[in-house]
């Protein structure tokens, strides 16, 4: 349109009036660059240019609406694919600009476009004089229409026009080999073509979702990563075209990445030095989870190793699937049912690669499984599996030291590897009403022996029946000799005495509960 103006010599009212456009009030304004034109307008302007519908449909950016634009009637109504939802990128080639004629190309107009490849260039976004987006939201009313130049206002009172030839932009900025091939990516993948995406499987893979996670990527990286917090008055991302190009670059080389685990690295690498915290990326990822999965997958994988144990357990961020947790409450609550206070011995050693099953490391490493796949603090997760408050203290301090072992990937592993087990698995114990039992009776019939030794054994059954310490039975006594007698009772073997197996059996017959004494769950070791 703009061109046909300026061919034939005409104001944008006049070429308006003449298409047939120009009816009613508002139509100066709203029908813009290229903004939406209804069907009868089309036909319309089809009828007064003698170029065909369909040709004259591809000029606006309903030809993208496939891939996620919003074309919208009011140009300030558009969602233009870009990083913030109110910006309007005024993007375009000085050389292009040159060689046509003053010809804007319509892709320009799009978020993702961010170099010309023919003439291995970012694009430029600003007058070269006046320092403001060369393009006004619509074309001047009443002026001959040459987008050679700059049409924004040249001084405050708004009655000159700035005028600048953009195509004499002395400052070039040139595009680097990798945003180059960024763009042509993104350029082959508005054409329909996903094949450089292999983290989306063949049928499900769209343009139109690849460029979402593109978009959501590119912003978390613009934002979260290399940017500081945007202030009103400032510059916005979408105008920085150097921030721009850097952030489509990076998510573009991430999400063409075969796994997630090498999109990760592409992540670590750009963020090595990002100003924001690890806590504010981390809540970047959590919320951009809700629409993009992959993307936080690969945001997840990136923050692995700055993160606490905690963290790293919760959202699985050493397993090749990292993922925000889907009904954490549910899921804590079928853990606490299904995990002893201490954890049982032989997944211990599994997990830990070594014999250390001091109640410490089994209360706490309880408390880890725990925290797969749920949000809870680690104090309550705690309680919930029947440890004191100066308990959980205990394990916090044990989580952390977990955090620094040099096995800390694999021990993580084997921990969700547990946790996904139980998940998997039908309950045979129900541990959080095996807490709450009255043990007074425990082995009652059994009596024999010296008290002491009858004690202990009660305290071995308790720990055995209700996977709470020994330490927290009725009987048990703080003193160094008795630690020994339990001790010694339990490498003897004293539990493994059919008389003592009846009459635990008989304890939870008495209880109504019909499950066995112990289950401990099959072990397969299988690193993850």
């Amino acid at each position: 349109m703009c061109a046909y103006a300026r061919t034939n010599n005409v104001t944008w009212r006049q070429i308006l009036t003449a298409v047939g456009l120009h009816r009613r009030r508002g139509d100066m304004k709203n029908i813009g660059w290229a903004g939406y034109l209804h069907t009868h307008e089309i036909n319309t302007l089809a009828a007064a240019t003698a170029v065909d519908t369909d040709q004259l449909r591809s000029m606006t950016l309903h030809r993208f609406q496939p891939l996620g634009i919003t074309a919208a009637r009011r140009p300030t109504h558009i969602d233009y694919g870009t990083l913030t939802a109110t910006a309007r990128p005024t993007r375009y080639c000085p050389q292009c600009l040159s060689e046509n004629g003053g010809r804007w190309q319509l892709t320009w107009l799009l978020g993702w476009t961010f170099a010309c490849t023919r003439h291995r260039r970012l694009l430029a976004d600003t007058c070269p004089r006046c320092g403001r987006p060369p393009m006004r939201a619509a074309p001047l009313t009443d002026v001959v229409p040459d987008l050679r130049f700059c049409t924004q206002s040249g001084g405050g009172h708004g009655h000159t026009v700035c005028g600048a030839d953009l195509r004499g932009h002395k400052r070039r900025l040139a595009a680097s080999s990798a945003m180059l091939a960024a763009q042509h990516t993104i350029n082959t993948l508005s054409a329909g073509d996903t094949t450089t995406f292999p983290l989306y499987a063949p049928h499900t893979a769209t343009p139109a979702r690849a460029l979402a996670d593109l978009r959501a990527l590119a912003r978390d990286m613009a934002t979260s990563y290399a940017a500081p917090k945007h202030r009103p008055g400032q510059p916005n991302i979408d105008t920085c075209i150097d921030r721009v190009a850097d952030a489509f670059t990076i998510a573009t080389r991430s999400l063409t990445a075969p796994d997630i685990t090498r999109a990760a690295m592409v992540i670590r690498t750009f963020s090595a030095d990002a100003p924001t915290s690890v806590s504010a990326r981390l809540q970047r990822a959590v919320v951009t989870a809700s629409s993009h999965p992959r993307v936080a997958a690969a945001e997840l994988a990136a923050l692995d190793p700055d993160l606490p144990i905690a963290d790293v357990l919760r959202f699985r961020t050493c397993t090749p699937r990292p993922a925000i947790p889907r009904r954490p409450e549910a899921t804590l609550t079928s853990l606490a049912r299904r995990l002893p206070t201490l954890l049982w011995a032989p997944w211990v050693t599994y997990i830990l690669g070594n014999d250390d099953d001091s109640p410490v490391i089994r209360r706490m490493l309880a408390c880890a499984v725990a925290h797969v796949g749920t949000t809870a603090p680690t104090a309550a997760i705690a309680t919930m599996l029947g440890n004191t408050a100066r308990d959980a203290a205990v394990v916090y301090a044990a989580l952390r030291s977990l955090a620094e072992c040099p096995s800390r990937s694999a021990v993580a592993g084997r921990i969700i590897e547990l946790a996904d087990h139980l998940a998997a698995t039908p309950a045979r114990i129900d541990y959080h009403r095996r807490r709450r039992l009255d043990y007074t009776d425990l082995l009652a019939d059994r009596r024999s022996g010296t008290p002491v030794a009858f004690d202990a054994l009660r305290c071995l059954a308790f720990e055995h029946l209700s996977g709470l310490p020994r330490a927290g039975a009725p009987w048990y006594r703080e003193t160094a000799a008795f630690a020994r007698r339990c001790h010694a009772a339990a490498a003897a073997g004293a539990l493994e005495e059919p008389g003592v197996l009846t009459s635990m059996e008989e304890f939870l017959q008495r209880q109504g509960i019909a499950e066995p004494p112990v289950a401990v769950p099959a072990l397969h070791v299988t690193l993850l």
